[in-house]
């Protein structure tokens, strides 16, 4: 009945500067083990400091000087128990702190599989909420909160109070409890000095143009309450990803881009996105095509940004998204003229960007978010990941195949079966796996569905810092490890230990992909504290205080009376908010 071999205990060498740690965990699977000695190396090291050994009950037992190259055996004998193991740090004092509350409500996603509907596809684009807007729609003085709700749920107003929030009723919200709110934003649509609020719908399963996309725009009265305005917007076709104003044409009122996600259950093809015009009163038009540089097809956005890029007196708008490199684009006269700059070359999956500047050089740099090294496709700027659309089976329907550059050749990434799931012509014209293997995606189809197929470009996966030169052109640095581990979904730009420098808190993760490509969860909410010259050090929840399992898809600072707070939105869970301690 005794622990023999100590299992379950742990062995820490105190060697210069280190500590060399091995824990006695023999079993390696059924009827399978190693031994149970713990055999450390010490490199070029010739001495120990010290050893301790921390037993399974947690006394433990310190031996100073062991000799090395020998076999130590040591019995536990009547240690100090319940210590304190001595490589247990003493927890500083972080900078946020969870704050426990029941107000806010579980978001609740829909039921929706993409990949049932879609084959081919890399992940799932239905579950991109739920997203935030914050503001004082009442007048007092307190920031107030919107959170976006899903599929049949319905939007929350949440407004602040000297003891925290506390949900508003508001009727006009529930007569669209079948939208699936992504796209969020305060704003003063008609220049009445109160907060409106726009909601942009998406999640991938309304029909092109149907109710469920509309744009939706609440007029405030000036006290909270929300009716709604069903002429303020032409017809939506698409699922929206992002809405952002500014008064671009500088007539005195505040103008939309809207960011469009995809085409309903077409992966792959250009949405259209839209810069709506305002006519002062809360009623936009959209923008003529042709004035927009492109804008209204320029793909698969995601996140979106006006931004003061060159320093004069307007601001440029900058676009990211999937299959896509970042975009600047600046309005001139009447129209809208792309910046070429050497952005233009890192076509990514695009998450998330921020406008802010983090050298302190008074340039706005660009923070942006991307899938991450982690990802299971690794592409680069010699051997990208393409996707490739058209009816490639000849019977009027759109799919979808993603390759990989191999040896030059752009081989597939879905297996043989997996392919015939979409092309079922392939599994007589390759008999074996092996011939279908080394084939490219010009040997498997005509040159004809080759020419004529929507092409797209992956080739850079790295979460960066575009350092701004000021002439168009900027130095890209990559974000620290620990932030490559998973996407990047979401970015706060704020001074978190109030040394005047612009810090960084993100949040990530994608549990949507297909399975043979695997999640990525190794983001647990993130802070980058800022050297002031654009150096970032990635702090880890026993410094930052943040810990948060799953999808994070939205991060917003709401400040108040007592400091500020971070409220933390993740998909199909409760939003969590945290208190800041400096």
């Amino acid at each position: 009945g005794q622990n023999t071999y100590a299992i379950g205990s742990k062995v820490s060498l105190y060697v210069g500067s280190e500590v060399l740690t091995r824990e006695i965990v023999p079993s390696r699977g059924f009827q399978s083990s190693v031994d149970y000695k713990a055999i450390i190396g010490l490199g070029t090291y010739k001495v120990i400091d010290s050893m301790q050994i921390t037993w399974s009950d947690r006394s433990f037992k310190k031996v100073y000087l062991p000799a090395i190259n020998q076999v130590h055996s040591i019995k536990q004998q009547e240690e100090i128990k319940n210590s304190i193991d001595a490589l247990t740090v003493v927890k500083p004092i972080t900078y946020f702190t969870q704050v426990k509350t029941n107000i806010f409500q579980k978001h609740v996603e829909d039921d929706h599989i993409d990949f049932y509907f879609e084959r081919g596809i890399p992940r799932m684009i239905s579950t991109e909420g739920p997203k935030a807007a914050v503001g004082d729609v009442n007048g007092d003085g307190l920031a107030d909160v919107y959170i976006g709700g899903a599929g049949g749920k319905g939007g929350h107003l949440y407004l602040q109070n000297d003891n925290g929030f506390s949900e508003k009723t508001t009727p006009v919200f529930k007569q669209y409890v079948d939208f699936e709110d992504i796209a969020t934003l305060f704003f003063d649509s008609d220049g009445d000095g109160d907060l409106d609020l726009f909601v942009g719908a998406g999640g991938n399963t309304a029909s092109v143009g149907s109710r469920a996309l509309q744009h939706r725009l609440y007029i405030n009265d000036g006290k909270g309450n929300f009716s709604i305005n069903t002429n303020s917007f032409p017809l939506n076709q698409d699922n929206i990803s992002v809405a952002t104003a500014y008064d671009f044409d500088h007539d005195g009122d505040l103008d939309l881009f809207v960011g469009a996600r995809n085409v309903t259950q077409i992966y792959g093809n250009n949405p259209q996105s839209h810069i709506y015009i305002n006519n002062g009163k809360g009623t936009f038009t959209d923008m003529d095509a042709a004035k927009m540089a492109g804008i209204s097809n320029i793909g698969m956005v995601t996140n979106a940004c006006w931004a003061n890029i060159f320093g004069d007196a307007k601001k440029e708008l900058i676009l990211v998204g999937e299959w896509m490199a970042p975009h600047i684009y600046t309005f001139k006269n009447d129209h809208f003229e792309e910046v070429k700059c050497n952005l233009n070359t890192m076509s990514g999956w695009w998450q998330s960007i921020a406008a802010t500047d983090v050298n302190g050089d008074g340039k706005l740099d660009l923070v942006l978010g991307n899938i991450g090294e982690n990802c299971y496709l690794k592409p680069d700027s010699l051997h990208p990941i393409k996707l490739w659309v058209n009816d490639f089976n000849q019977n009027s329907s759109q799919h979808k195949i993603i390759s990989s550059t191999i040896d030059g050749k752009d081989i597939p990434v879905l297996l043989k079966r997996e392919m015939e799931e979409q092309v079922p012509s392939l599994k007589k014209q390759n008999l074996k796996h092996e011939v279908y293997a080394k084939k490219g995606i010009q040997e498997l189809f005509s040159p004809t569905l080759i020419e004529n197929a929507l092409q797209k470009t992956f080739n850079y996966t790295s979460s960066c810092v575009a350092i701004n030169q000021g002439n168009g052109n900027f130095i890209i640095q990559k974000l620290p490890p620990r932030m490559q581990l998973s996407s990047v979904n979401t970015l706060l730009c704020t001074d978190v230990n109030k040394d005047g420098k612009i810090d960084i808190v993100a949040g990530g993760n994608l549990s949507c992909f297909l399975p043979q490509f695997e999640r990525l969860d190794a983001s647990f909410g993130d802070l980058l504290i800022n050297d002031g010259k654009g150096n970032f050090t990635w702090l880890g929840s026993n410094q930052s205080g943040i810990l948060q399992r799953g999808d994070i898809k939205d991060i917003i600072e709401i400040p108040s009376k007592n400091g500020k707070y971070l409220l933390l939105l993740q998909n199909n869970e409760i939003p969590v908010l945290y208190k800041a301690n400096r």
